[in-house]
């Protein structure tokens, strides 16, 4: 009967040992199948990261071409001042040659 009963506890020892061997392989490939998935986000945060790098620049380029466009825009304004001033000049002019004409 101890030796029924000593079977009957290896037996049981050998099926908790397998079940516990197929646990660990179950846990391995969840740990596989996780660490794919990790890597994969890796790879898209790289994208993006690159992407934005990529937006960022971009925008860096239009900046410039703002600032340089805004340095234009006073320049014409600057130009427009000078000449609307000689304008107003001449006009001054004009008018006191006509007025010298005038007289004479």
């Amino acid at each position: 009967m101890a030796e029924i009963t000593n079977e009957m506890i290896l037996q049981a020892i050998k099926e908790l040992a397998e079940q516990l061997k197929n646990h660990e392989e179950e846990t391995n490939q969840r740990f596989e199948q996780m660490d794919q998935r990790f890597e994969q986000m890796d790879q898209r945060f790289e994208q993006t990261n690159h992407q934005l790098t990529e937006i960022n620049e971009r925008l860096s380029q239009v900046e410039q071409k703002i600032v340089q466009m805004d340095k234009q825009l006073t320049d014409v304004a600057n130009g427009q001042k000078i000449l609307v001033e000689e304008l107003f000049e001449n006009k001054k002019e004009i008018k006191r040659v006509k007025n010298v004409l005038n007289i004479y």
